[in-house]
């Protein structure tokens, strides 16, 4: 998973229901701070679609359980990346800061 491909993720879970192309442009233009187009998204999101991290539903995409899992690995790795690997900095402290709980991504499953 790419970090535009973890934010777009990021971006369908949290909208908490089917999300289409178009509302995702302004919120990752919003958090990277520069423009992003519908053309930027098409090739990662069929990615994503192939690989299994997001699903089509007839009113958009929805995230899926593989992708909660991965996208849980990615943000743990983040947070140690943030704190040099000293351990300073809690995950479960930062996921919060983050609007995301540990168990959040995880949705029930024992897997992840």
């Amino acid at each position: 998973m790419t970090v535009l491909e973890l934010a777009i993720f990021l971006c369908v879970y949290r909208t908490r229901g089917p999300t289409s192309l178009q509302t995702l442009g302004p919120v990752l233009s919003n958090w990277f701070e520069c423009p992003v187009c519908l053309g930027d998204l098409t090739d990662p999101v069929a990615n994503m679609l192939e690989q299994g991290w997001l699903v089509q539903d007839q009113d958009g995409l929805k995230p899926s359980r593989r992708g909660r899992c991965g996208a849980r690995h990615l943000m743990n790795g983040i947070i140690r990346i943030l704190d040099h690997g000293t351990r300073l900095i809690d995950v479960a402290l930062m996921l919060s800061v983050l609007r995301l709980t540990k168990g959040e991504l995880d949705a029930g499953d024992p897997r992840c």
